[in-house]
Parts: C-alpha cells; structure tokens; sequence
C-alpha cells in the first residue's frame, strides 16, 4: 500500500500548480508592475459556475484571481520566482 501511495503523490505533485506566496506591493508598484510587464489583463464576471476575478497574462505568465490587486502580487512572485 506504501508504494501506491508514494506514486499517487508523485502524480499530485506533478499536476499542482506551484504558487508562491504573492508579493505585497503598494497601489503605486501595482501600477508600475502591470504597465512595465502585463501584456493583456482579463475580467471575468461571476455567474453561478464561475466565480470571476481577474487573469493577467504577463511575460508568458498566467496569474488569477479574485481582484486585480491579488492577481498582480501572483504574477509579481510568479516573475521573480522565475527571473532570479
């Protein structure tokens, strides 16, 4: 039973999106960061499937979320975990 467990966690983990931990950036770097690297942003309205929010799509990074803030501070740690 111990084998099967460690191949459906190694199947886990191969399928979960890693998400670092969202930078916390002012309104005036929010700003800045989405003009300098942000190519397209996305809002979705919520319906009953769906619970909108907001996808970025930045240096060929995909960052959501609920609001617009949270969404860029994502794709900031998304970046920088990429970039350093």
């Amino acid at each position: 039973m111990g084998n099967g467990v460690g191949r459906w966690m190694s199947w886990m983990a191969a399928w979960t999106e890693h998400r670092p931990a969202p930078l916390d950036l002012s309104d005036a770097e929010i700003l800045d960061w989405l003009s300098e690297y942000c190519d397209q942003a996305v809002y979705t309205r919520p319906t009953q499937q769906c619970r909108g929010g907001f996808t970025l799509y930045c240096d060929e990074i995909r960052s959501s979320a609920v609001t617009l803030r949270e969404a860029v501070c994502l794709a900031a740690a998304k970046w920088k975990e990429v970039n350093e």
